[in-house]
Parts: C-alpha cells; structure tokens; sequence
C-alpha cells in the first residue's frame, strides 16, 4: 500500500490506472507540460540575467500565483496568515528587482570603464577596429521572459490539484503522467527553442547543436543528470506534502518556493553575481532574503 495522505492510506500506485476519471490524467500530463515551457523560460532567465536574480523574479511571481490559485481551489488552514506570506513574498520579489537594477547600472558602469581601459591600450598594436556585432538582448526581453515564465510557473500546482482531488490520482500517479508529459514535450520544445531563442537574435540549426551532444564533458551530463534527479524527488515530495492532512497543497507550494533563497547564495557565493556592487546592493540583498524568509513562515503558520 501507499500512503499518499502523508500518514497511511489504503489506495495502491496501480489503482491510479483504474477508475480513475480520464480528466484528471489531463490535468497531470497539462501540469508537466506548463512547468516544462516555464522551466525553459526560468532557465533562459538564468542565462540573460542570472541566477540570483532570474530566480526570485521567475519564482516569485509563481510563489504568489500560484499560491493564490491553489488556495481557491482546495482552500485549508488560516487564509489571513497565508495571504499575508504571499504578500511579503511578492514585496520580496520587488526588492529583488530594485536590487537588480542597481547591480545591472553599477556593474554596465565597470565594464564600461575597463573596456575603455582595454582599448586605450590596444589602440597602437590594433587601431580603433570594429565594433562587435553581437548584441544583448534588452532589459525589458530579460525581465518579460522571466516574468511570463514565472505565470505559467504559478499554473502547474493549480493543475496537480485538480489531478488529484477526491476521487483523483495519488501524489504517485500524479507524477508519473507529470513526468511523462515533461519528457514528451521537451521533444519538441528544445529544438523549437534552438531555432527561435528567446533572447533574441539569429537562431541555431537543431540539429547542428545537438550534434555537439557527444562532445560536451562527460562532468556536465553528470552534473544536468544530478540536477534532474534533485529536481525530481523535491517535486514528488512537494506533491506529497500538499496531500498530506499537514499542509494544504497552497502551503506545501509555497513553502516549496524557498528555494530562491537557496538560489542567492549560489549566485552570491559560488557565481559571485554581485562582485564590483557597493553596500546598497548588498543591503538589498539582505532584504530580500529577509522578507523571504518571514513570507515562508507565515505561510507555515497558516497550516
């Protein structure tokens, strides 16, 4: 037997394959299909502007959403107490961007100056030479893909709840059609994404980008299989704790979200993503891990 409701349970894994409606298989295949199209806009959020800051942004946003949503459809435990955390978080995700564009204006400012410092010096060997012709893609594209990405994020935890209310799928079965439905989209979603990248610009041949598949390092497929692996039990675990009579799964969701907080630290401490930035940024910094933290305990009072 399985315990899908976090203290014990009599349903088995195989009777999510029978009397089951057939809707509630749609809604757990659509939850992996949204959070896959959200996922390659978080990640090319990553790329463009970085993980401590793509990630608030894009989570963020989802953290309210998708929080908001779930709790209207399964409503549990103490609403004040839960809408109160979602509307620090969404203060934590204000801050977040503040905090970004005073490190985007500090940090546009040194490489101007050191790129100006490169030039003088080549100026005898090299002249004056071309401009490069690569261009980055604007502010408002970085922050529109992290922010569409993080709306689509808010709507996958919605869609496992339908797939899972009584008589519904266990968290289990729930994941494997979720999961299903990731693999099967991502089929087509990354060639379509090689070809026209959201950042903009000349798109790339599919099939000539995948070629290069075996000549990547053996140590990156291990560490993309290893994110995958993580990935996956935090998300079963979510949808466990969600089902459980513990948290609501609008709490289990949002607390789910912390992991922008996480997020942070990478980007500060192994990335260094805020080096060259002056003391206001860092007070930001500091800010915003504040408020998440406080929104992720309010929320966890609610239950």
């Amino acid at each position: 037997n399985v315990p899908s409701d976090g203290i014990g349970g009599d349903m088995t894994f195989f009777d999510d394959f029978s009397g089951i409606a057939a809707d509630r298989y749609i809604f757990a295949a659509l939850a992996g299909s949204v959070f896959n199209v959200a996922n390659l806009a978080l990640c090319k959020g990553i790329a463009m502007l970085g993980l401590a800051l793509a990630f608030p942004l894009c989570i963020g946003t989802a953290m309210v959403l998708g929080t908001v949503l779930s709790y209207v459809l399964k409503p549990s435990g103490n609403p004040l107490l839960l809408f109160i955390g979602v509307f620090v978080a969404f203060c934590a995700v204000c801050a977040a961007a503040v905090m970004h564009y005073f490190k985007e204006q500090q940090q546009s400012a040194a490489r101007k100056v050191s790129l100006a410092d490169n030039q003088s010096r080549e100026e005898p060997l090299f002249g004056h030479g071309e401009p490069s012709s690569l261009s980055e893609p604007s502010m408002t594209r970085k922050l529109v893909v992290c922010i569409a990405g993080g709306i689509l994020m808010s709507l996958w935890n919605p869609l496992v709840v339908l797939a899972t209310n009584d008589p519904g799928l266990s968290p289990y079965g729930e994941f494997v059609f979720y999961s299903a439905a990731v693999t099967v989209t991502s089929l087509f979603l990354v060639p379509l994404i090689i070809a026209f990248p959201l950042e903009g610009g000349q798109g790339d041949s599919p099939g000539a980008v995948l070629s290069k598949w075996s000549s990547t390092p053996c140590v990156c497929h291990v560490y993309s299989f290893l994110g995958a692996v993580v990935w996956t039990f935090g998300t079963l675990f979510n949808a466990i704790a969600g089902n459980s009579k513990k948290l609501s799964s609008a709490e289990s969701y949002a607390i789910g979200q912390c992991a922008g907080v996480a997020a942070i630290f990478w980007g500060i401490f192994l990335f260094a993503e805020f080096k060259g930035t002056d003391m206001k940024v860092k007070g930001l910094i500091v800010l915003v891990l504040v408020l998440y933290v406080v929104a992720i305990a309010f929320i966890t009072m609610a239950s």
